[in-house]
């Protein structure tokens, strides 16, 4: 099985497996045609979609042999058994190794709203490096296990049978029909409390697959030891129906996160289309949503005990009225927006764009100084305006900005290494 690394809005090109060129500022990654031709037909899928998403696809064609990977990271594995493994870009400017940049992302990961996998401890990450897809698979068997230990559950399946002797409920139709000589036995039909049951098939069928994806003799060796204990249980089947067949109640609550790792392995979650082929693995995740929920949940941590509400995607603002129709439109959703009853509120937004000193206006766009803008004129009482960035080497200190006497803006970096904000952000807010 074949295995290479890239980052964000890296190059993927045809030419000799995991060849590394550069590209202007980027890595041009090389792939096998196999590999080209299996991307192709994933993207001419996407482009064929009626519907309209408010995301991009996690491909774009930059030439006739050249993919660029846009902001997206996580893992794909193609049905020739190649796994691309796509990190965060802030990995490049900090001069971060792969290691280090694995444990950034699935820190961040965390606090992903939409998210209701379980990533576990850090223990694991720490005694040898692992590629992503073999961290993602380590969890979810971790899940699996911890299922186990508490009891898999059972369910009650109607099962017709001619027997020897009268069980359940004697069904007369099929009676008559087949013991018609053999009167002597019986047609029933009667239930038994057996394993079978959806929840159980869909766990087997995730444990199958991954045995057969992963490399790593620990996770090779845990799947085969759990897929054991659904011997009994036969694989799905149908797997859409059997997600529709999941209880959700008190007795299946321990089942909850293992399921929702089994979407993501099955796919049935999957940012990528893959056409039920179960030789493929995607699990890829937006990496602005990562950091817009990481950077809200670190703020909510820091800011609630000291009488601050931290609300994100807030509505109710609208940037004008539309004169003929007399209503608002043009609704305004800023990323963050922090309020205390006593000072005021702030508007923050944040961007996963690397900013460097010595760029123009340090790289900062200017449609989000104008969208800020609207923000500070928008939102009563506003007492300042925030432009969030990763903190790199290249960006390390707060870039303070006056629109006017009454309304400033403060472009500040995030340290994503988890490192304290409270002194940072405290004196953000005192500035503005």
């Amino acid at each position: 099985m074949r295995r290479l690394t890239l980052r964000e809005y890296d190059y993927l090109t045809v030419d000799t497996f995991n060849k590394k060129v550069l590209r202007g500022k980027r890595l041009a990654v090389c792939i096998p045609q196999s590999v080209f031709d299996y991307l192709e037909r994933l993207l001419e899928k996407e482009e064929c979609r009626s519907d309209a998403d408010d995301y991009t696809f996690f491909l774009s064609r930059e030439g006739q042999s050249l993919f660029q990977v846009q902001s997206y990271v996580g893992v794909l594995q193609t049905p020739c058994g190649t796994q691309i493994e796509i990190l965060p870009k802030i990995s490049d400017v900090t001069e971060h190794g792969d290691e280090q940049s694995r444990i950034i992302l699935l820190q961040m990961l965390r606090y992903l709203k939409k998210a209701k996998f379980k990533l576990g401890g850090d223990a694991s990450l720490r005694k040898a490096p692992m590629h992503l897809l073999e961290l993602f698979i380590a969890y979810f068997l971790q899940e699996v296990n911890q299922l186990v230990k508490r009891g898999i559950r059972s369910d009650y399946v109607t099962r017709e049978e001619n027997q020897a002797f009268l069980k359940g409920k004697l069904l007369v139709n099929q009676q008559i029909r087949v013991n018609s000589v053999q009167q002597q036995r019986f047609y029933v039909a009667h239930d038994e409390y057996v394993p079978n049951r959806a929840e159980n098939r869909l766990l087997h069928t995730a444990l199958v697959k991954v045995s057969k994806i992963s490399q790593s003799p620990n996770n090779q060796r845990l799947s085969r030891e759990l897929m054991l204990v659904f011997s009994d249980v036969p694989v799905s089947n149908n797997i859409r129906q059997d997600f529709a067949k999941c209880k959700d109640n008190r007795a299946m609550c321990h089942y909850q996160h293992a399921l929702e790792w089994c979407h993501l392995i099955l796919q049935e979650e999957s940012t990528v289309p893959s056409a039920g082929v179960i030789k493929t693995i995607s699990i890829l995740f937006p990496m602005e949503k990562i950091f817009e929920d990481y950077v809200a949940a670190m703020l909510r941590k820091l800011l609630l005990p000291k009488g601050y509400q931290v609300t994100t995607q807030a509505t109710g603002k609208y940037l004008c009225v539309h004169a003929e129709a007399t209503k608002k439109i043009f609704a305004l959703r800023p990323d963050i927006l922090i309020t205390h009853k006593e000072k005021g509120c702030w508007v923050a937004d944040t961007k996963w764009k690397l900013i460097h000193n010595e760029h123009r206006n340090y790289g900062i766009s200017q449609s989000d100084m104008y969208q800020l803008y609207a923000y500070g004129k928008k939102y009563e009482n506003c007492q300042g305006l925030f432009l969030i960035y990763p903190k790199t080497s290249k960006f390390d200190k707060d870039k303070t900005f006056s629109f006017d006497e009454n309304l400033g803006l403060i472009c500040t970096p995030f340290d994503c290494l988890g490192n304290s904000h409270e002194d940072q952000f405290e004196h953000a807010i005192s500035l503005s």
